[in-house]
């Protein structure tokens, strides 16, 4: 049996980078559950995008606020 790779925070920061320049970092919580900072119109894009891989999402967008998308990722993606 082979070891998965270990994906780090800075892999997907750099990842959703590459797809939404917007996103200026991205914080583990816990589990499958990540906070991903970014200016408001990317938060929407990267939602209208990839909802169907969130198992939840928080959405804060306020105006003295940092915007960010606090998402828990399904487990079972396999049918993606």
């Amino acid at each position: 049996m082979y070891e998965m790779e270990q994906i780090t925070v800075q892999d997907i920061l750099k990842d959703l980078q590459e797809h939404y320049p917007g996103v200026v970092e991205v914080l583990y919580e816990a589990e499958s559950t990540y906070c991903v900072y970014a200016d408001d119109d990317t938060l929407w894009k990267m939602y209208d995008e990839l909802a169907n891989f969130f198992q939840t999402v928080e959405f804060n967008a306020g105006d003295q606020e940092r915007c960010y998308l606090r998402v828990v990722m399904k487990k079972n993606l396999d049918n993606f």
